[in-house]
């Protein structure tokens, strides 16, 4: 039976095993951003659930098919805390992708693993539009799935711990990028651009400016889509990503 941890530090041991999407498991541990761990034994954990407010899932430790069952569960009947979903990351895992296959309703898809390179030539802004910073007076203006209350629990805390860019014509968002995941060592890029602005370059420049700001800030940028998302694989190749490999993860249907 897992039960939920409190005391992170008691899973330290275990967190350099996850190697895929660490950016969330790491701002959980730190206190950044909100979510939920859960293992098979508080006072002596050998296997960790993290589970962040987004809905991306870790395991870490000694597994067993009991622990993996759980993680079933709750990912069948993900509660409001994780914004009602559990995508389970993982790295390549013949024996823990037969255990999650084996229910009928889990499907499996793949990730693509990006590697910073550098940054690219400098963007040139198109038309009157230009890059802000995401304030507490314009935070409202956000608007599609992947803004801020994608991964962040409550605007407060965003302002807070997180940070990001806009672009605004005519009152409107066009484009907004910002921290999805941040940690003190890397910042995953969360990009969103507005149906009626695509395909005019905004995503580029906002993903642009969060490339540069979390550089100044002394951090490493982080990027992460389905391999179906085309468009944000090229956006991420765009401002200095390249592709390394995949990751599979894990969903219900």
């Amino acid at each position: 039976m897992m039960d939920k941890l409190l005391d992170h530090r008691k899973i330290a041991h275990l967190t350099d095993e996850i190697k895929v999407e660490r950016v969330y498991p790491l701002s959980m541990l730190e206190g950044t951003q909100e979510g939920e761990i859960f293992v098979d034994d508080v006072e002596r954990p050998t296997v960790a659930l993290l589970w962040h407010y987004c809905g991306f899932a870790n395991i870490a430790g000694d597994y067993n098919e009991s622990f993996i069952k759980e993680v079933l569960d709750r990912m069948q009947a993900p509660t409001e805390s994780h914004s009602r979903r559990l995508a389970l990351q993982t790295e390549e895992d013949d024996s823990l992708q037969d255990i999650l296959l084996k229910a009928p309703w889990v499907a499996k898809h793949e990730r693509y693993v990006f590697t910073f390179a550098g940054e690219k030539n400098e963007i040139s802004h198109a038309g009157k539009a230009r890059p802000e910073p995401i304030t507490s007076d314009n935070y409202e203006l956000m608007r599609g799935r992947i803004v801020p209350t994608f991964s962040w629990q409550s605007k407060d805390t965003f302002m807070k711990n997180g940070f990001g860019y806009f672009l605004i014509e005519d009152g409107q968002m066009a484009a907004c990028a910002f921290s999805s995941g941040i940690s003190r060592e890397y910042v995953d890029i969360g990009v969103e651009a507005a149906e009626d602005y695509r395909g005019k370059g905004y995503g580029r420049i906002v993903a642009a400016a969060m490339v540069e700001e979390t550089l100044r800030r002394g951090k490493t940028p982080v990027w992460g889509c389905d391999i179906r998302n085309e468009a944000s694989m090229r956006l991420a190749c765009s401002v200095g990503f390249e592709i390394v490999g995949t990751h599979p993860w894990y969903s219900r249907m």
